[in-house]
């Protein structure tokens, strides 16, 4: 019987789930495409096969198969990368229990009893008479029933101890509900009271749909909550949330970024639930906070166009201004060097003061707003040079004032056609000459650094690299061959590494007999297997995009050309043994003509001519 893990590999199939999250392109035989989406690049370099069932990057280095690939885009371990496609595949993984919460991690175990507590909000929300001004401030704000089972919206009663009970009914301790976050100790004897009373309650996810944590909505005339008490409450950071780095409604949102090649942001909840309404899906909220890094780098794993709704007014200016600040400082990371389009959309005051009250003046409306957006840099500049305008003043003391202001934000764009572009924009606002803006630009502005490291490797040594790695990909590729090339190539040969490793590796594995669970096995599969069980990553990796290479370098050859590069290859080695045996014999030769050793030296030039002959 084949482990969860088997089972969920044979029903994935590698390019339709990262399909799910990347646009990819056909690169013949079966392989794909795509932009890599752990590290910033223009040209793919993201390599997927589907013959082998593998991906790999030649950017950043990273590969793997369906379930390292989930674990690197979701942020998973290895078990939820397993569970989480075990759910699509059909598949069935052992799950936690309530009861059995001393054999698992704390994680797991906060996932599990959040999913029970939102599962009982849902509940209450749908049938619960208590629910019924829950219910109508719903309903007034446009949220069908639809929407709310979409978000899994639900009600906290408006008692102290609700879903505590409830909890503990369900198998849960005192002790795990508070250090959910859900409960809070009682201020005088013992017991748990809900930290959520008399609110609506908006679920957080995980990328994947795990809820993480709650934000709830506090609801007018509650007898348990206090006039002081805060509009909207979050659940507490724990080891499944961090606030800094959830982006409410991604879950939902990765296929409408996919499809549109965007993301909008923007701040509250309510406001991804009301453009869902309007059919706008490429959305997601920050909660309530400034974007952080952690979440620009979330997103930028999803789409490189983040659009950000925004007020007109200084406070959706301020926002733009730090977004921007924030993202060109990623772009000059060093190590890890964020390169995404940034782009606002303005709501216009008169329609509203978020996208929750413009759709529900005009589905429509929002649609068209969504269309309008434009670059950030260009709308800050526009603000800018408008409300200059609108000054009326063209005094020399404004017109310094404007450029002082415009200048450093030029110097810091990355490109240097943007630079000359905007440079413009100030020239024809102030009446400056472009030249003379040019001459004010500091002289390092954003020139960037390419180093490349010199091959230490001579012309002889990259041509035994280079024929030890198609010898290798071809044995790996194709288990037939492997006989024929070990017969050609010379006795004993020491191929250059990595290759040697991976070729003895290659020729122990194909002579050794294959176990019951090895069957019909590739030699590839069984020596990715190998080097999973010992631990040996780099070794898979390697292998990986050993692989993925050759098949993007044959993939256009006949199998006629593969056999004369094969040929190539070996007569390189074969040539390079009798250069080796050559230059053996003839310091053998010197040493018998001096000894005198009239036999030995017969021997040796009897071999020495055979060589030089057939050579």
């Amino acid at each position: 019987m084949l482990e969860p893990k088997d089972e969920i590999r044979q029903k994935l199939d590698v390019a339709e789930v990262l399909g799910e999250y990347l646009t990819m392109k056909p690169a013949g035989s079966g392989s794909f495409k795509a932009v890599c989406p752990f590290h910033s690049e223009r040209t793919p370099s993201f390599h997927i096969s589907h013959e082998r069932q593998i991906w790999h990057c030649f950017g950043c280095d990273k590969g793997g198969d369906i379930f390292a690939f989930v674990m690197e885009m979701e942020g998973m371990t290895f078990p939820e990368a397993v569970r989480h496609l075990g759910k699509k595949a059909g598949v069935e993984v052992p799950e936690f229990h309530p009861v059995s919460q001393a054999t698992v991690d704390a994680k797991t175990a906060l996932l599990a009893i959040h999913e029970t507590a939102q599962k009982y909000y849902a509940a209450v929300l749908t049938a619960s008479l208590e629910a019924a001004g829950a219910r109508d401030y719903l309903a007034k704000r446009g949220i069908t029933a639809d929407l709310i089972e979409k978000f899994g919206l639900g009600y906290a009663p408006d008692r102290w101890d609700s879903l505590a009970t409830a909890l503990t009914k369900r198998g849960y301790t005192a002790k795990a509900i508070m250090e959910s976050g859900l409960g809070l100790a009682k201020k005088s004897g013992g017991g748990t009271i809900d930290r959520f009373r008399h609110r609506i309650m908006i679920p957080l996810h995980d990328p994947v749909g795990q809820v993480v944590g709650f934000t709830g909505r506090i609801l007018d005339g509650g007898k348990t909550t206090s006039s002081e008490a805060p509009k909207y409450m979050n659940s507490p950071e724990s080891h499944i949330y961090h606030k800094g780095e959830v982006l409410y409604g991604l879950h939902l949102a990765k296929t409408g970024m996919k499809m549109a090649g965007s993301v909008i942001i923007v701040e509250g909840n309510l406001d991804v639930v009301a453009s869902h309404k309007a059919g706008v899906e490429n959305i997601v909220a920050s909660s309530g906070t400034a974007l952080t890094e952690a979440q620009l780098r979330i997103l930028s794993r999803y789409t490189k166009t983040l659009i950000f709704a925004l007020d007109g007014d200084a406070a959706g200016i301020a926002a733009a201004k730090r977004v921007f600040d924030l993202a060109l400082r990623l772009q000059k990371s060093e190590s890890n060097a964020l390169l995404v389009a940034l782009r606002c959309l303005l709501i216009p005051p008169e329609h509203g003061k978020d996208p929750d009250e413009v759709v529900q003046k005009s589905p429509e409306l929002w649609q068209q707003i969504v269309s309008e957006s434009r670059e950030i840099v260009e709308f800050f500049f526009d603000h800018t040079i408008r409300a200059f305008e609108l000054r009326g003043s063209s005094s020399i003391e404004d017109r310094k004032k404007l450029i002082a202001e415009l200048i450093p934000e030029v110097a810091r764009l990355t490109r240097a056609d943007e630079r000359h572009l905007y440079l413009l924009r100030i020239a024809d606002a102030t009446h400056v000459d472009l030249p003379v803006l040019t001459g004010m630009m500091p002289a390092t502005a954003n020139q960037p650094v390419v180093t490349r490291k010199a091959s230490t490797a001579g012309p002889k040594q990259q041509r035994d690299a280079k024929s030890a790695e198609f010898i290798v990909s071809l044995m790996l590729a194709d288990d037939s061959v492997v006989p024929e090339i070990v017969e050609r190539l010379p006795i004993n040969i020491v191929l250059p590494e990595p290759w040697n490793k991976l070729y003895i590796d290659a020729l122990r594995l194909y002579t050794a007999p294959q176990n019951s669970g090895a069957i019909n096995k590739s030699l590839f599969a069984r020596q990715v297997g190998e080097y999973h069980e010992q631990g040996a990553e780099a070794d898979v990796n390697l292998l990986e995009a050993t692989l993925i290479r050759f098949e993007e370098q044959v993939r256009t050859l006949t199998p006629a050309m593969v056999r004369a590069e094969l040929d190539l290859h070996i007569a390189f080695f074969q040539g390079a043994a009798a250069d080796n045996r050559r230059k053996t014999l003839e310091s053998a030769i010197r040493e018998a003509e001096l000894r005198g050793d009239a036999v030995t030296l017969q021997a040796l030039l009897t071999e020495y001519t055979q060589l030089i002959r057939h050579g």
